[in-house]
């Protein structure tokens, strides 16, 4: 089978990235978000929260995964981006650079499983949140990135910024120089948590869906 590209609806929300059905670190208030998680059910949160804004935006993700014949999904996808109004994401209040913009939607999180990091699917996922995006005419789009630093080497790192970072691949936290690739850039600058930006439409084209499907399958050749 050949990973394909297909977004998130309410009938497939079980085939999120796992990681990204469990994290409720973005959609929730931080004090209620760390009561869901402590509760060991967060993915029942994350499911309201999918449906609720499936229904305010219509489209708020996509995944990459594996399709059957159907064509259905037939595992957990293997990599996931959300975004949203930035209403919709309460939790991103504890960042150093938030709050996000008035005039922008945020791109809150991707998650992807480490053998498939940094080959093209990151790329993917993001041009595909974005063409969304652009139909659903926001001015900008924003995204919290992070940068690659030794943590724990920081003395002087607030104890927040120190946990976020920490959490990174839980809460799906987008590497800068994806972000980078893709466009955005640096409008709040911060050592570890920067917020980036990307005016709408990009001036560089986005891929097609044909370009998108024909990079996943160079991915699964090599």
């Amino acid at each position: 089978m050949q990973a394909s590209l297909f977004p998130i609806t309410p009938d497939q929300l079980s085939l999120l990235h796992p990681q990204a059905r469990r994290s409720v670190f973005w959609e929730l208030e931080p004090e209620t978000a760390q009561q869901v998680q402590d509760s060991g059910y967060p993915e029942f949160e994350k499911e309201a929260w999918l449906t609720t804004t499936l229904y305010e935006q219509e489209t708020c993700g996509y995944s990459i995964g594996y399709l059957n014949p159907d064509p259905t999904p037939s595992a957990p996808a293997i990599a996931t981006v959300i975004y949203c109004r930035r209403e919709f994401a309460p939790g991103a209040t504890v960042l150093p650079t938030a709050p996000v913009s008035h005039d922008a939607a945020l791109i809150t999180s991707l998650f992807i499983e480490e053998v498939f990091r940094g080959v093209g699917m990151e790329a993917v996922l993001l041009d595909a949140a974005l063409v969304d995006l652009i139909k659903m005419e926001v001015p900008a789009v924003e995204a919290f990135g992070i940068r690659d630093m030794k943590i724990n080497g920081s003395v002087g790192l607030d104890p927040v910024v120190r946990e976020v970072a920490a959490k990174r691949t839980d809460i799906g936290l987008i590497e800068v120089s994806v972000l980078e690739s893709a466009g955005f850039e640096v409008v709040e600058d911060h050592p570890v948590l920067p917020r980036l930006r990307l005016e709408m439409p990009p001036q560089d084209p986005l891929m097609t869906a044909m370009e998108a499907q024909l990079l996943l399958a160079d991915v699964e050749a090599q």
